[in-house]
């Protein structure tokens, strides 16, 4: 596809509401849907990748607000979290050109497999989660925010299925708090990729702007309705989700590599 092609407003203004309504719903960012969307409408897959990315800033932090203003996150966590992504990012790109990405993406699609599975079976923190101190809360912070940007940065995954599952399971957050904790951490990692990308030229800023525009609408009607859902409803939504984006992972991984020669 030509780089330079022009998309119709109304097709990314459509595009962000779908990922915005999801992204805000469940915490993610929305690049699950909006990478292919992009792709669908004439991006190539770089573009569509670091576009997604300049709109998920928006949508992840419209989503952040609407939690907020339901005191329905945990903003130290989240900014922890989000520190610890963005230098996880770093050394997920960095690995990736030592490392057989198949493999890893591989494990990373066992990894959301366990998670999915663990939360559509019963989404109760571990035992002594909701009892770690202020120094381990953090140092768990850290390291799911690491974890969740090294495959950010490994694959172009959204953190958001490795944060929300994670702050459930290891920091006995709700359901609610483990989704609007997660949009807070994703700003960050968000804002740090689109850097990145802004000095590969990668990014395009003006329709990464449309799109997080039709995102805000959708992650603030999303989010609202959220909130409105039963948490353990909200956790086999968001298991199914995230088993779908595991074989997903598997597929992709495993496929064979036919356009190589």
């Amino acid at each position: 596809m030509n780089q330079h092609a022009k998309t119709e407003p109304w097709k990314l203004v459509l595009i962000g509401l779908a990922a915005g309504f999801i992204g805000g719903g469940l915490g993610l960012g929305g690049g699950i849907v909006m990478v292919p969307l992009l792709v669908a409408v004439g991006f190539d897959q770089h573009r569509s990748h670091a576009t997604s990315l300049a709109a998920i800033v928006l949508i992840a932090a419209a989503g952040a607000v609407s939690f907020g203003m339901s005191d329905e996150l945990a903003l130290g966590i989240g900014v922890v979290i989000g520190m610890g992504g963005i230098v996880g990012s770093v050394l997920g790109a960095s690995v990736m050109h030592r490392t057989s990405p198949r493999t890893l993406t591989i494990i990373f699609g066992i990894v959301l497999l366990v998670a999915g599975l663990r939360m559509i079976g019963g989404a109760n923190p571990l035992p002594g989660a909701a009892g770690f101190g202020d120094l381990t809360q953090v140092v768990v912070a850290i390291g799911i925010g690491l974890v969740a940007g090294f495959f950010a940065g490994l694959a172009g995954i959204g953190g958001g299925v490795v944060i929300v599952p994670s702050t459930l399971l290891l920091l006995g957050l709700s359901q609610h708090e483990a989704q609007g904790t997660s949009l807070v951490a994703i700003v960050f990692t968000a804002i740090a990729g689109t850097i990145v990308n802004l000095k590969n030229k990668r990014v395009r800023l003006k329709d990464g702007l449309v799109v997080g525009v039709g995102g805000v609408i959708g992650s603030l009607i999303g989010s609202q309705l959220a909130l409105g859902v039963e948490g353990h409803t909200l956790s086999l939504m968001f298991g199914f989700l995230v088993l779908f984006v595991a074989f997903r992972i598997f597929y992709r991984a495993l496929r064979p590599q036919t356009q190589e020669v």
